[in-house]
């Protein structure tokens, strides 16, 4: 069988939607190998794959522009090639697979000349769409930028549109019905859906009774405060001050089982938690943090299947869990949506790509 590399940017949105694919993978009897700093080794070794140590650079918190990311992105790659070059230089792989923020991955594939595939953890982009034209404002390309473009092509070796659009194929962690002009993407995008796996390294929960249930990953003071006397049950991730008798508050959260139980979900937006509600059947309320966030809850609010805000507020948040709890509407859009993840395959699909690549 073969070996496959999997070059994943170190942060909870990117390595998370990629554990069931490596868990397909493995259990079709391919050998994976993923680096990834210490805080994310327990996930990808339940899944089968071999962690290959490696050390970030990266801030505990991403900032809102994609473009400043970026350079952040650029930063992480610098530092990661020279650690990661020697260990695949040793054991080549047969196919690599990289997110669109782990250069380094791309790197090591061209300068090996093995085959490579785009993992899509954002909304993709082509001719006719383009998630860096919708979130970065025009500039006018100052001395800062044009370092960081050089930059960028002296790390990558060619421009930044020619090293991404090297990859043969692209494979999208969420169904194409949610990508803005999702027809006009050819058959080099393929559009598998969330690939989700159980994650033992979260724990698990269950819910105390049987009030609704209402997760919270942002704003959750603000969400806290608003449950108090409510009749739903809130799951808050961070940090409460004197939370009400029905708030229980976590410093993590094992997401994937309390959506399983949850009406409603108020979450920053991110494609992999916005895929994760969707896949349970769960309306969202969307606070943004970052622009892709922002264009993710566009779409959440658009496609009839929650709300988009600039903000929470105690009484906003008490009448949208009411109003997103009941409202038929949604919930039959939500259902509709979550038919249209299961019909794109997941990780089944999306390991079936890979293996079409190496049998090429």
């Amino acid at each position: 069988m073969a070996h496959i590399a999997i070059f994943l940017m170190p942060e909870r949105g990117h390595v998370l939607p990629a554990l069931g694919l490596i868990a397909e993978l493995v259990r079709r009897g391919h050998r994976v190998s993923c680096p990834v700093p210490a805080a994310f080794t327990a996930a990808v070794t339940e899944c089968g794959a071999t962690a290959i140590p490696c050390t970030t650079t990266l801030p505990g918190q991403l900032p809102a522009s994609l473009y400043d990311a970026a350079q952040l992105a650029l930063t992480e790659a610098e530092a990661v090639l020279p650690q990661l070059e020697p260990v695949f230089r040793a054991d080549p792989p047969d196919i690599v697979l990289w997110d669109i923020a782990a250069w380094a991955g791309g790197v090591i594939a061209r300068g090996q000349g093995v085959p490579n595939l785009l993992l899509e953890s954002f909304l993709t982009s082509n001719s006719r769409w383009s998630l860096g034209t919708a979130v970065v404002p025009a500039r006018t390309f100052g001395t800062a930028a044009i370092r960081f473009f050089t930059r960028v092509q002296a790390f990558v070796g060619c421009s930044l549109p020619e090293f991404v659009a090297s990859a043969r194929r692209r494979i999208a962690f969420f169904p194409r019905e949610f990508q803005p002009e999702g027809d006009t993407f050819d058959q080099r995008f393929a559009f598998t859906g969330p690939c989700l796996t159980e994650r033992r390294f979260q724990g698990t929960w269950t819910p105390p009774g049987d009030k609704p249930v209402v997760l919270a990953t942002t704003g959750v003071q603000t969400c806290a405060d608003a449950a108090r006397g409510m009749p739903w049950h809130l799951v808050a991730k961070g940090s409460v001050r004197h939370p009400a008798p029905n708030v229980e508050v976590h410093d993590d959260v094992p997401q994937l089982a309390v959506l399983e139980h949850a009406s409603v979900f108020i979450t920053r937006g991110g494609m992999s938690g916005v895929m994760e509600a969707l896949h349970h059947g769960v309306p969202m309320i969307v606070v943004p943090h970052m622009a892709d966030q922002r264009i993710n809850g566009q779409q959440v609010e658009e496609l009839g299947l929650g709300v988009l805000l600039d903000t929470v507020t105690e009484d906003g948040v008490r009448s949208l869990v009411s109003q997103l709890a009941s409202d038929s509407a949604i919930a039959a859009r939500v259902k509709d949506m979550q038919r249209m993840i299961q019909r794109a395959g997941g990780s089944a699909a999306a390991a079936d790509v890979v293996e079409e690549e190496l049998a090429r």
